[in-house]
């Protein structure tokens, strides 16, 4: 069975730091071009997991099953996670992110934000996927 160290789990201020480190070392060595954050909302996990039984870590464990070891997971609430994908474009992320869904067999919400496409700074970053949010999930929250 797999360590919990192992899964790469960060609370958001850990997440938000790795998004800032990820632009300064891109800026400064110039190795890589993008990387892309993402995140994942599902609606209907809080009654599978009553009606289930599973614990928040099987979720995990099969979230990073179907993730690079460098992807890192930051968990929000049991029905809603972030994700970092470095080196990674925009398309791929989103690759990624239907793998995911289709994997855990789960009706999801989900956006992607990629550097530096959709912002050059965490600011803009954060923005632009705030605002998929609010496009995305606003519509859900108010049925």
């Amino acid at each position: 069975m797999k360590k919990a160290e192992n899964l790469k789990l960060y609370d958001f201020e850990v997440f938000k730091a790795l998004v800032e480190i990820e632009i300064e070392r891109i800026n400064r060595y110039k190795k890589s071009k993008h990387f892309a954050i993402a995140f994942l909302y599902f609606p209907s996990i809080t009654r599978i997991l009553e009606e289930n039984k599973p614990s928040d870590i099987e979720i995990v464990f099969k979230l990073k099953e179907n993730l690079r070891s460098v992807d890192v997971i930051s968990p929000v609430d049991e029905d809603f996670v972030f994700l970092f994908f470095p080196e990674t474009d925009k398309s791929q992320a989103q690759k990624a992110v239907e793998r995911l869904k289709k994997t855990l067999g789960l009706e999801a919400v989900e956006g992607v934000a990629a550097f530096p496409d959709d912002g050059k700074t965490t600011r803009e970053l954060f923005d632009y996927l705030v605002k998929i949010m609010n496009d995305k999930l606003l519509p859900i929250i108010e049925i």
